[in-house]
This record gives C-alpha cells, sequence and structure tokens, in this order.
C-alpha cells in the first residue's frame, strides 16, 4: 500500500546515476522521483556486524545518499563467517573506518561518514538528529533502548533486527507511524534479566541468516523513504531458517483480540508483547530476548534502563573469602590475575573452572583452570574437582554463563562460588592480549 514518502526528492539525478540505478529507476514503485529521494536521504546504522554488514551494503549499492556507521569495535577473525563487509585485510582495523571503506570502494557516488564511537547518552541525541532512519543492529538492550528513546524524541522511524542459531526477527517502530506509532516497548515490555539471555558465542548463529535479516531491514528503509509498500509497524517478521518459512506476528494495537496478555507470556519462551504463545519458535524468541547478532558493540555506556542483563560489570569486587566468609558475586580480570600469582605462591586456595564446551578452551584458556562443561557441573565427575566447600572461580566466553552457573551450584549446595565478570574474552583483553579471542 503506497504511503508517505519519508524524504522530499534530492536535485535532478545525474547520468552516472541513471546508469547505475537502471534497472531500480525501472521499478514503477520507485522510478526517478523515488530515487531522487533515496540520494538525499541520511541513514545512520548503528552496529556494523552481522546485521549492519547486508543493510550497510544493500543502502549503498541502492543509492542512499549518506550512510553513517557507528561501532567502536576492531575487526577479529571470528567476525568473518557473518560481518561480510569486511576481509582478511580489515583484521585489527576499527570496524566503522574499515565498513565506510567498502562502501566508498563499492559506491563512489554516496557519502559514507564513519563515527567510530560507542553510544552514549551523552553523543546518542547528536548523531541521530543529522538523519532520517536508525537501523539498530547491535546486541545488547542498553544500547537497543538508548537508541530507540532517542529516535522516538526526535520523531526517527527506528528499524530493529535479531538473530540467533538459524532464527531472525525483524520489525520497524515510530511513534509517528499509524495507529498511534508503535515503540519498543510494545514488543519488550520488559527487559530480560542476564540468566535468560544467550547470546551467538554461545548458541551460534548462520551467516546466511543474518544475511537474510539485514535484508529485510535495508527493505523497511527504502519502503520508508520512497513510501511504497507496506511496512512492518505492529508487525514482527520472524524467519525459521530451518524450515524455509516466514511468518508474521502481531504486537501493540496491531495484535487481535485473545492473544495472551504481556503480563503472562514468559520471557523464555515468546519475550514479545501480546502475541499467541505459539507464534514464535523457541529460538526466535530467544533470539528477541537477548537480541544479539554476535556483534561486539558494547552495552551504551550510560543506559537509561535496567542493564541487569549486561555481560561485563565494572565495580570493585573483594578477593574470594576466607574460611567461613561469603564469596563475592563476581571477580574481575585484573583480580584474578592477583589470586593466580597467590595460588601459586601457597597464600591462597580455590579451584578456577572453565565452563565452556571443549571445542571453545581449544581456541584459548586461563592457565590453572579445569575444564567442567556447564552441562556436567553436577555430575559426580565434576565433584570429584570441584567440592562443596571448595572456593571456586567459575569462567566462560562472557560472563553470562558463568553468572547463572554460579546460582546453580549455590542452590546446590557449593558455599563459596564466584564467576569471572567479562569471561576469557575480557581476560585476553585485558590481562594476556597475545592469546586469541574468538
Amino acid at each position: 500500500m503506497p504511503h508517505v514518502p519519508l524524504v522530499s526528492p534530492g536535485p535532478p539525478l545525474t547520468p552516472a546515476q541513471r546508469q547505475r540505478y537502471a534497472r531500480q529507476l525501472s521499478l514503477e514503485q520507485v522510478g526517478d522521483l523515488g530515487q531522487r529521494r533515496l540520494a538525499a536521504t541520511r541513514v545512520l546504522m548503528i552496529g556494523a556486524g552481522g546485521l549492519g554488514s547486508p543493510v550497510l551494503t544493500a543502502l549503498a549499492a541502492a543509492g542512499v545518499g549518506t550512510i553513517g556507521v557507528v561501532d567502536s569495535d576492531s575487526v577479529e577473525v571470528s567476525n568473518l563467517h557473518r560481518q561480510t563487509i569486511y576481509t582478511m585485510a580489515d583484521l585489527a582495523r576499527p570496524k566503522a573506518e574499515a565498513a565506510a571503506a567498502a562502501l566508498r570502494a563499492h559506491n563512489p557516488l554516496i557519502e559514507v561518514v564513519a563515527h567510530q564511537t560507542r553510544l552514549t547518552a551523552n553523543n546518542v541525541l547528536a548523531l541521530i538528529a543529522g538523519y532520517d532512519i536508525v537501523i539498530d543492529g547491535t546486541d545488547n538492550f542498553a544500547t537497543r533502548h538508548l537508541a530507540h528513546d532517542a529516535a522516538a524524541l526526535l520523531h526517527k522511524p527506528y528499524i530493529w533486527g535479531s538473530v540467533l542459531r538459524f532464527d531472525g526477527l525483524v520489525t520497524t517502530f515510530w511513534v509517528d507511524g499509524p495507529t498511534g506509532g508503535t515503540r519498543l516497548e510494545d514488543l519488550f515490555p520488559s527487559t530480560p534479566g542476564a540468566d535468560e539471555a544467550e547470546t551467538c558465542a554461545m548458541a551460534g548463529v548462520l551467516g546466511s541468516v543474518c544475511a537474510g535479516i539485514g535484508a529485510m531491514m535495508a527493505s523497511e528503509a527504502l519502503k520508508l523513504i520512497v513510501g511504497f509498500g507496506e511496512p512492518l509497524f505492529g508487525r514482527l517478521l520472524v524467519l525459521d531458517g530451518l524450515d524455509a518459512s516466514w511468518r508474521e506476528v502481531p504486537y501493540g494495537a496491531a495484535a487481535p483480540a485473545g492473544t495472551v496478555p504481556t503480563d503472562s507470556v514468559p520471557v523464555d519462551s515468546v519475550p514479545v508483547g501480546s502475541v499467541p504463545v505459539d507464534s514464535v519458535p523457541a529460538d526466535a524468541a530467544s533470539a528477541a530476548a537477548t537480541a544479539t547478532t554476535g556483534d561486539s558493540e558494547p552495552p551504551a555506556a550510560v543506559p537509561p534502563r535496567d542493564t541487569s542483563h549486561s555481560q561485563v560489570h565494572t565495580r570493585p569486587v573483594p578477593v574470594p573469602p576466607r574460611a567461613g566468609a561469603p564469596a563475592p558475586d563476581e571477580v574481575t580480570s585484573a583480580e584474578l590475575a592477583g589470586l593466580l600469582a597467590d595460588r601459586q605462591a601457597g597464600t591462597v586456595d580455590f579451584v578456577l573452572v572453565d565452563i565452556r564446551e571443549p571445542w571453545e578452551r581449544d581456541i584459548v584458556a586461563i592457565d590453572g583452570s579445569v575444564l567442567v562443561p556447564m552441562a556436567q557441573l553436577l555430575t559426580d565427575e565434576a565433584g570429584t574437582v570441584m567440592k562443596p566447600d571448595d572456593r571456586i572461580i567459575l569462567y566462560c566466553h562472557h560472563g553470562t554463563r558463568s553468572e547463572y552457573a554460579r546460582e546453580v551450584l549455590r542452590d546446590n549446595g557449593w558455599a563459596a562460588v564466584s564467576h569471572l565478570a567479562g569471561g576469557v574474552d575480557d581476560w585476553v583483553r585485558r590481562i594476556e592480549p597475545d592469546k586469541q579471542r574468538y
């Protein structure tokens, strides 16, 4: 259904533009006027990772006039299976700069602005104010809420997607959209906690699913800019990559009468507000709950909402306790390094337990740790290396699994259990930077 275009058309197309976009110009829904609207549009992409890669390349190829890229991380080899905008030559290069260079090389007729920065409460309004549309491909609720709320405040459309394993989700929020507008809170009335979160590092993700969801996110932007089609207002599009199906789940005001009330839907089964319980596959629901793409854009520095789901905490934590004292919830990488030195000197005693899978340990591990995969924590075999009266420090990849495992052990009789905040990834960043990350 046609709708009001978001952007006014720019100046007449040049011969180079007409030649380059000829196949797109031939579409009745786009034409000369639509292409001029695209050339006049400014789109901000937050997160240049698994979703950002297909979104950015599609928008650049379509002729969007100005594209902004926000990302604070650098390219790693483990990114390359899904973050297809990068090559081996980009390893260790800042993502925003590498992505911008790739887009300029692909289409010299557009402008690309690299924002190599973390999105924070101090810069989000200034960043978004200069663009017409915000597209979010980040992987944590703090950044998502920050970007969404700023876009809503500035009355900008906000396009969102997420992927996990073989499933993906995409929708569009806009406070000025039809039927009173749509907001992030319509789909996510509450933020899941850390024990409900699951990341691509834990569960994995098929890179081609990122491409499929990213393509739909880019299509949403093009529809809004030019004024064709039916945007995903109040509709969650769900991709099941295993059975090759796309499903649509209404939410908010678009949800039909008789759907399950928000407060009765468990977040680990269907974390979307006011939708039928059986409408979203379990893996897609998990993807929605964590909204992760495996991308490394860190949480917003000053998040406006509860961030209990964050994987890395920065508050100071005491060392493991003396006998009889309660264990701290977590230790930092620096504190663990000191504790390992003290253990080597014989002044403290504790068991450092790696709860990841064997294939992860083959990539990188902390010296002096023992492997007890998470699924085996309560087995008799595990009891031979970590007894209930031992002081235990757990670690995983980013800290999410170990935080959950800490509570499992505490509930089952272990008296002094802590976990490593940020996991082995934080350890390598801060303590042993020559070791491999993944």
